[in-house]
């Protein structure tokens, strides 16, 4: 009697086994396409965007547009002061300033100013230069290619 109790345990063990391998196999054929997608959003919409702080005794920014690329100034904010940091272009056919920076000073009781978006086209050299007499300065652009 034994022995014939032994097979139909080991057949009921290996029938829970099988069940339980086909569950894991439909669980994870299912999580995995959305972990996926997941995972590659976040890395898609946060890697366009560079930022970088600039103090009046740092150097000033210079960012290089090539002939097939164009560039994004999404941001230019300066805290305190009086003097306006600025964005200048230099290209084959002249020099000018593009962008003055919004100043932000949390103690003043007058509204936020306007934040403008510039694009550049390329070939181009861009400068941002911050006041001496500022805090500090924040830009954010993005290079696209055409």
């Amino acid at each position: 009697m034994c022995s014939q109790t032994r097979p139909i345990q080991s057949i009921a063990f290996k029938d829970a086994i099988g069940k339980i391998q086909l569950k894991m196999k439909t669980t994870l054929a299912r999580v995995l396409p959305i972990l996926f997608l997941c995972v590659s959003a976040s890395a898609v919409t946060a890697g366009d965007f560079e930022s970088a702080i600039l103090s009046p005794s740092s150097l000033t920014l210079q960012i290089n547009v090539p002939a097939d690329r164009f560039l994004i100034i999404r941001n230019f904010t300066q805290e305190g002061g009086s003097t306006r940091g600025f964005v200048t272009v230099n290209t084959t056919s002249g020099k000018a300033n593009v962008l003055t920076a919004a100043i932000v000073d949390p103690t003043n009781t007058t509204p936020l100013e306007v934040i403008n978006n510039v694009v550049v086209a390329g070939p181009a050299g861009v400068t941002v230069t911050c006041p001496s007499d500022a805090t500090d300065c924040f830009i954010s652009y993005r290079k696209g290619s055409d």
